[in-house]
């Protein structure tokens, strides 16, 4: 029916703009730790946080490389502590006046830090209580009073050390006692038994799988790992994640004092665009965090690492260029500049920047795409999305992640959408593209001209 009336006629017309991608930088670490809920992916902005959650005992490998990747600017960490099998809590079990056991201690965390815990028993403040004094043996003190058996008793020690202990739980031992008694005598007695579990494959594997939710993530490693078999397995976990476009690379390192001739040897199994080895042993962490902290197109070569005094291992220039061949990323210590990645590279030789950029571009590809589901039925619906697309793309140009070739005969992208008859009769419309990523300038070359 065509309008009599003068006036406005008013269409809503919905236009589809692509959400921003998810950040880059995020690391997902896995492995054991002081204390923490098993197989549970945890995200942490900040050591602080890491250290309340998971415990801050040096003896834990996480604990190290998780300081280091914050000193070294990571945006975000994701651990899932292992817990392993064979391992134990420490414990004490407190006697009553009787004689009785009638309360069991158990460290909250787990293996031989809990034996560090110590804990003595005085009479409380008031009649018929206790007062314990329970510290870690670092700084952490805890002193609680007026604590009874009676369960009825707000101050009943079992359910207030297990609501307010950051240290220990309590387990009732259904004494008569009416609260544990001197344990001997106002002496500090030591918990003990706690021993760390072995971490196995099926471990790792059980890790792993966890990870696989947290979609953030794009950089995997499990800290002071040296066996080539878990290598494997991180480096098939960051490839089959990365088909569903959650694009991640594995980071792993060598062993503590392994010859160079081993550890190029250790390339020879796992070269990948998804897997890369560092050098020498315990700067795992330092060199996540340099990688994560980058623009995604920025290459890790020459840059420094913070928080790190000295190397542990220096390799002579002849070294170094035999573990760049073999694929393996060398740290090195130069005057001015102080303790840098050599050059970043994956097992495969291939430039980390260059996979990030990649990666970058097929999630960028897939976000857009995603939205455009259901509108694609027609050479309209079509167009729109190869516009956007060449709109990301060219974004991508304008940031210098993707360049044109040096003398202009290539462009820095390729791109098309499309549908043949029998894609179109099955739903199907496909997207072919092709990016030149910058690469990092390894060389620079001289030419010197002499006039005589």
């Amino acid at each position: 029916m065509a309008r009599v009336i003068p006036g406005v006629e008013i269409k809503v017309i919905k236009e589809i703009v692509p959400g921003q991608l998810n950040p880059s930088g995020v690391v997902g670490m896995m492995g054991a730790t002081e204390k923490g809920d098993p197989l549970v992916p945890t995200p942490l902005t900040s050591y602080r946080e890491f250290a309340n959650a998971f415990g801050s005992s040096d003896q834990f490998a996480m604990t190290r490389d998780v300081k280091q990747a914050f000193q070294n600017g990571v945006f975000e960490v994701v651990v899932v502590s292992l817990s392993g099998k064979g391992g134990e809590k420490a414990s004490l079990i407190l006697k009553g006046k009787d004689g009785s056991d009638t309360v069991q201690l158990t460290a909250s965390a787990g293996g031989e830090p809990g034996n560090r815990i110590k804990v003595k028993v005085e009479p409380g403040s008031t009649p018929d209580s206790a007062k314990l004094f329970i510290g870690d043996g670092v700084n952490v003190v805890e002193i609680w009073d007026n604590l009874v058996m009676d369960k009825k008793s707000e101050n009943n020690l079992v359910k207030f050390l297990n609501a307010n202990s950051t240290l220990v739980t309590a387990k009732d031992l259904k004494s008569s006692a009416k609260f544990p008694g001197n344990n001997p005598a106002e002496v500090e007695t030591a918990l003990s038994g706690g021993t760390l579990g072995v971490i196995a494959k099926e471990d790792y594997e059980a890790g792993l799988e966890m990870l696989e939710t947290m979609p953030d993530v794009d950089i995997v490693i499990a800290p002071d790992v040296i066996d080539p078999a878990i290598h494997a397995l991180i480096e098939a976990h960051c490839m089959k994640v990365s088909i569903e476009a959650k694009n991640r690379i594995g980071f792993g390192t060598v062993a503590k004092g392994e010859s160079v001739k081993d550890i190029c040897n250790r390339t020879t199994n796992i070269a990948s665009d998804r897997f890369v080895l560092v050098a020498p042993f315990g700067y795992l962490g330092a060199v996540a965090g340099v990688v994560s902290r980058l623009t995604y197109f920025e290459s890790p070569t020459f840059k420094p690492l913070s928080g790190i005094a000295k190397l542990d291992r220096i390799y002579t220039p002849s070294e170094q260029m035999e573990l760049l061949k073999a694929g393996v990323i060398p740290l090195d210590a130069q005057k001015g500049r102080g303790i840098i990645v050599l050059k970043g590279i994956s097992t495969s030789k291939e430039q980390i920047s260059v996979t990030r950029i990649a990666d970058h571009s097929v999630r960028g590809v897939k976000n857009i795409s995603d939205l455009f589901i259901g509108t694609l039925n027609n050479e309209s619906g079509r167009t729109a999305l190869k516009g956007t697309l060449s709109g990301f793309l060219s974004g991508m140009e304008k940031e210098g992640s993707i360049v044109p070739s040096t003398d202009g005969t290539e462009p820095s992208f390729l791109l098309d959408v499309y549908s043949s008859q029998m894609d179109f009769a099955q739903g199907i419309v496909r997207v072919d593209m092709a990016v030149r990523p910058v690469r990092a300038m390894d060389y620079i070359y001289a030419t010197i001209k002499v006039e005589a």
